[in-house]
Formats: C-alpha cells, structure tokens, sequence
C-alpha cells in the first residue's frame, strides 16, 4: 500500500503545468531569488497576454479538433481582454478542456548549448556535430529528427557554411535565434501553419518602448539575415516573430532545461493569478488544459502566465513586463489574497500581533512608494518608506542563504517569521525548499532524519499544501511534490512507530491515509 501512494504522487508531481522562469527583480520588495539549485521548479511559465487584439477580420478563429468532440469552451471578444474562451457548458474539475500540439516549439532564448533534436543539455564530450549543417546534437538520430530541419536547412540552403559552437560552459549567442528561425521556416514549408502563428498577438508597439526590443533586433533580427542571408524577411517580420514567442510562449518543463513552445488555441486563454484551469504536457510536448475547479456555462477560462508563488506586486511587475499588461484579476484586487496574507508584513506597531497589507495593491510599481499599508488589527497606517526596507532586507537575506542547506532555511524561517505572515510568500518559497531538504542530505534518506526533524518536514508539507489549495489550486507540480514528500515523511514516521510497538496495522494505515 505505501508504493501505491508514492507512485500516485509521484505520477502527480510529473502533470507538471509549469516551467522554470527567472524571477522579477524588485528595488521595493527586494529579489525574489531562485532559492535552492537542486528545487526543480514549479513555476509557471509565459503565457500568451491577454489582450489579444488583432483586426476583426481575423478574429474568426474556430476552434480545432483537439477540444473535445462534446465542445465545451468558444472564443468570445471583447475591448479589455481580446480574444478569450469562455464555457459552453457547465464544466466539471478534472475535465480536459482544450488538447492541442505546439505550432512551433525551439530551446529557450538564452540557454547553453542544447540537442536541437531533443533539448537535452549538452558537453564538449557528448556533443556531436550535425552532419549537415553542423549544430551541435546528441546523435544521429537527432540529426534527423524533424524538430531540427528548420534550422538545418536553413544553413544548409541559406547559409552555405556549417554552424560552428565551442563553448558549452555558458550560454551560446547563436541560440537565441532558434525559434525564431523555426518561425520563420514555416512561411515556406507550412503557409497554413504560418497563417496561424501570424494570427497571435505580438505586441510590438509595447515592446518598442522595451530594451529588450533592441536586444532581439541585433541578436535575432539582424543577425538571422546577415548570418543565415534571410534578405527576403525584413528585420520588423523578424521582429514581430521575436514578439509572437515572448508574449505565446509556453515553457516546457519535459526536458533539462526547458524548452518553449507556442500553441494556438490555447494563447487566446486570458489570465488569471487564481485560475479555474491548470496545464499539463504529454511527452510529446503536447499541452493539455484541464479544470481544477467546477466552472458554469459563460463563464471565462483561464490560466496563469506568471509564477503563482510569488507575491502580488512581483506577480503585476513581471506581467506588465513581459506580457504588457497591469494585472487586475481577483486575487490581484483583495489585499489579503483570499484571507491568505500572502504579502503581508507584520505590524511595526510592536504589541500589535496584527500585519499590514498595501491599501492600494494595484499600483505600478513606480508608485508602490506613495502607497499606504495598513494594519488589520490596531488600523495604523504606515508609509511604504517603512514597510519596503523590511521586505528588501528579508529578499536580500534569501538571495544570499546557502543554497541546498537545511539548517540555513530553518535559520531563515527562525529569524524572519516575526517580521512577516507565516504565509508569505518568502517564508513559503523557503518551507519549500526545506521540505525536501529534510532526509535529501543523509546517506540512508529519511531514516537518518531525526524525531524533530521527520515531525517538522510534515507540518511544513501540510503547511503548504493547506496554503496551496486556497491559493492556487492549479499548481499541481508544488501539491503533487508535497505529497509525495508527506506520505514519505508519513511512511517513515509509521514505520519507526511501528518498531516501538506504539502502533497495529490498522493504525499504521490510518497514518498512511
């Protein structure tokens, strides 16, 4: 009975909807760091913004086969949002929505050197060069796998010369026009696929105003059609491309590191930070959407483009930043988070045992400073000029905490919990982490974890999943792995119970349960 469980959550933690993002760097709430190198993530991903506004002439989009035979969503419009989908039909939890395959799919942008057959991270020592076209690859069999024509005929045809890459220490400039190549691709080898990518929004009128618009002009625009002789796209279709893969892109989490892929239908999915819909990918790369919780006939679906973990003004930032949109959904709107605290910060009052929350959350963050924070419980109000520092010093201390160390989050967690709701977002990410630290670091695993230490790992791993499902039930990748790290914690306490004759089988599987 206990393999069963571990296998179900095991299988739980692999639905993974999410992928690894860099984290928004704020001056007013501090860094909010990659915590610990070995967490492998569960963090979602860019997802198409969501005013997808296009001219009305082509906003007669059906929706494909891959939705269920019995429909269940259409696309709908309107001025604020774009193009959306909305319920034709109540929907039940559980309920595959939405299945479809990428239009295009490459290595991330910025990525070391990585098989364009399969993603996989590659070594001076295990790298082989394509026969062809000379990028590098794990074998020949990846040298002919129809995810890496794109750019080999593109060298081959285009270019002339084979692609020379060295250095597989860091990441490679010649990788962030990959996809971008393959986009181009297909305006030649699949017009209908092309028609379909152009359909998306790109939102090159926000991202004029971005560096890294400039940035992808160099990189990617000027370098595609001087190195690979592309004249005959101008340097603002490739623009444009570069456009359609930042505000579509999907990160998926199916290989080490991840890779990104766009998919049609499901960009025109509008936002949410509590959505009522969660993703998970085949093995293919295919992405599948589902409902976490019940949804009525005409009422809007969604998904989440940001990392649901991270605090509300951390969350709009990187929305604004990278989708080009404020975001005001329900949980952006309550201060509180749905009575969760997320964000808050304990009382400066010192006998208050109260804790201050923005009175404005939806301000930019140019304006975060002129904000008020006001306590639940005593109604003081306090300048963000006081309340930002603590949360910069607290960022500041985690940025720099030893990374894969157990004692240096329940550190952490001892001397920052005062300062903050136990349910912050800091305090959480490193509840996290300290979850499976606890039995990684023994020889023997969770046997050579101590009494405290077996009683702590479950109380953080119920901690969080109570937080979790209020929060964002749609992440399955962080329950699933907290699952799995509770029923082990569960299974070692019964075991040890049982050996001290404290427990019979019937109470060791009620432990179990």
């Amino acid at each position: 009975m206990c393999w069963c469980f571990l296998y179900l959550f095991m299988w739980l933690a692999e639905r993974s909807s999410v992928g690894d993002l860099p984290a928004p760097l704020s001056r007013h709430q501090g860094p909010v760091p990659d915590i610990l190198a070995h967490y492998s993530g569960y963090k979602m991903c860019a997802s198409p913004c969501d005013p997808h506004r296009i001219s009305r002439a082509s906003c007669d989009v059906k929706i494909n086969a891959r939705i269920p035979e019995v429909l269940m969503a259409k696309v709908a419009e309107n001025d604020t949002l774009g193009r959306h989908l909305i319920a034709t039909r109540d929907v039940k939890i559980g309920e595959v929505i939405l299945q479809e395959e990428p239009l295009v799919a490459g290595p991330s942008q910025v990525t070391p050197p990585v098989c364009l057959g399969c993603y996989r991270l590659l070594t001076q020592e295990c790298a082989s060069p394509c026969p062809d076209c000379g990028w590098p690859v794990c074998d020949e069999t990846c040298a002919r796998a129809s995810a890496h024509r794109a750019e080999c005929d593109i060298t081959k045809l285009k270019r002339g010369d084979k692609v020379t890459v060295r250095n597989f220490l860091q990441p490679h400039p010649i990788y962030q026009c990959v996809s971008a190549l393959r986009c181009l691709y297909l305006r030649e080898s699949n017009p209908a696929m092309w028609e379909r990518l152009q359909s998306l929004q790109s939102h090159c009128a926000g991202r004029k105003a971005t560096p890294r618009y400039e940035e992808d002009r160099v990189t990617v625009a000027q370098f595609v059609r001087r190195f690979f002789n592309l004249q005959n796209f101008e340097e603002e279709e490739i623009l444009r491309i570069c456009g359609i893969l930042q505000v579509n892109g999907h990160e998926v989490p199916l290989t080490e590191p991840p890779h990104l892929a766009v998919y049609h239908e499901a960009s025109m999915m509008e936002h949410s930070c509590r959505p009522n819909c969660a993703k998970s990918f085949t093995p293919g790369g295919g992405l599948i959407i589902h409902a976490v919780e019940p949804v009525l006939k005409g009422q809007h679906l969604s998904i989440c483009y940001t990392d649901a973990l991270w605090g509300t003004a951390n969350r709009r930032h990187h929305l604004a930043e990278t989708k080009f949109f404020w975001c005001r959904c329900n949980r952006c709107t309550d201060p509180t988070e749905f009575g969760t605290y997320f964000s808050a910060v304990h009382c400066l009052n010192k006998p208050c045992e109260g804790y201050l929350l923005p009175e404005d959350p939806l301000l930019a963050e140019a304006e975060l400073e002129k904000t008020t924070w006001r306590c639940s419980r005593c109604l003081v109000s306090e300048s963000a000029t006081k309340v930002l520092p603590v949360l910069e010093r607290v960022g500041v201390a985690l940025n720099g905490m030893q990374k894969g160390d157990p004692e240096a989050c329940q550190r952490f967690l001892r001397q920052y919990t005062p300062q903050l709701h136990p349910n912050h977002y800091y305090l959480t990410d490193v509840r996290i982490a300290l979850a499976q630290l606890l039995g990684q670091n023994c020889d023997v695993g969770l046997q050579g974890v101590s009494d405290d230490d077996l009683t702590e790992k479950i109380s953080l791993c119920r901690q969080v999943l109570a937080l979790v499902n209020t929060l964002v039930p749609a992440e399955h990748r962080v329950r699933g792995l907290l699952m799995f790290e509770l029923h082990a914690a569960l299974s070692e306490l019964g075991r040890r119970e049982s050996e001290r004759g404290r427990l019979d089988s019937m109470n060791l599987r009620d432990t179990l349960l």
